[in-house]
């Protein structure tokens, strides 16, 4: 099949299709209505000449033969953009899309690159727009290796083939009890390992194995899948967990949280950038990295 701009645009549509599973996401993405996404599947379909998803009371589902066109289609776009961002730069601009990857509650670290890499990168020539997103880190992984993001930074407890891990710096967490605990206001040498064994204890899920050997004995009486819920359950004078310093700093300093035993209980994480292991990035890619990189170097040394 010779593959136009009209196949193109229908490729588009059914790559949002199905990244969003169903047509409420690929609508916003693309401010087409349902039944324009559909008419628009409907024609790739007879262009085709295969069935590409089943779509109606059931719910919307890929079939084999789409799941493979959709994978096809993830691997043109990025042949597209890395083409775009190439012949682009050799006119000295910068020009396509950057998908980030981010887990939660880092804009309260002052030693992230994050906000410094990309003022860096905008005081370039560039027509680039970025999409900025936030989630756990086993969905960042996921996203590096089937395309969705060009990038990830922060902990990733687990490292999987196929993506490349690069040390950034280290973060060091605390375990802390809220406002109402029976700890809190004790000084370190009130609280012995007993009683920190009878707490409560709260964790994420992707750091749980780390946080409960640091601990030993304890009550695990709680799972959350990201920080500000874990804050949530510490705040609540009922759970003790570990969390970053500088995301706890804030209710410290308003009397709200309070570490325990910092000496004894205290975990270092790397933090890492992360980049799909196969394939060369493109050019916008390869500048924000080294634009990150280079804002990295530039923090001092952390303590």
């Amino acid at each position: 099949m010779k593959v136009d701009n009209i196949d193109l645009r229908l490729l588009r549509v059914f790559h949002a299709l199905a990244e969003h599973g169903g047509f409420a996401g690929a609508q916003a993405e693309l401010g087409l209505t349902p039944s324009t996404l559909s008419i628009h599947l409907s024609n790739l379909e007879q262009r085709l000449g295969m069935i590409l998803c089943e779509r109606g009371r059931g719910g919307f589902r890929l079939t084999d033969k789409g799941e493979r066109v959709h994978l096809s289609t993830k691997r043109l776009f990025t042949a597209l953009e890395g083409f775009r961002s190439e012949t682009a730069s050799l006119r000295g601009k910068l020009v396509g899309e950057l998908q980030i990857g981010l887990v939660d509650s880092t804009v309260t670290d002052s030693h992230s690159p994050i906000a410094g890499a990309i003022r860096r990168f905008e005081q370039r020539d560039n027509d680039v727009h970025i999409r900025l997103m936030v989630d756990r880190p086993s969905a960042l992984n996921h996203a590096l290796l089937d395309g969705r993001m060009n990038l990830a930074v922060g902990v990733f407890p687990r490292h999987v083939a196929g993506v490349d891990y690069e040390i950034l710096y280290k973060e060091r967490s605390l375990l802390y009890c809220g406002e109402g605990h029976e700890l809190f206001g004790k000084p370190a040498n009130q609280i012995d390992q007993a009683a920190i064994a009878r707490c409560r204890f709260v964790a994420r899920a992707y750091s749980l194995e780390r946080d409960m050997a640091a601990m030993g004995r304890v009550i695990h009486k709680a799972s959350v899948e990201n920080m500000e819920a874990q804050a949530h359950l510490i705040l609540s004078g009922c759970f003790v967990g570990f969390l970053p310093e500088h995301y706890a700093q804030a209710w410290v300093t308003a009397g709200r949280m309070q570490a325990l035993d910092a000496a004894r209980y205290a975990l270092e994480s790397e933090i890492a950038l992360a980049t799909p292991g196969v394939g060369k990035p493109n050019m916008v890619v390869r500048t924000f990295c080294d634009d990150l990189r280079a804002v990295n170097t530039a923090f001092p040394p952390r303590d």
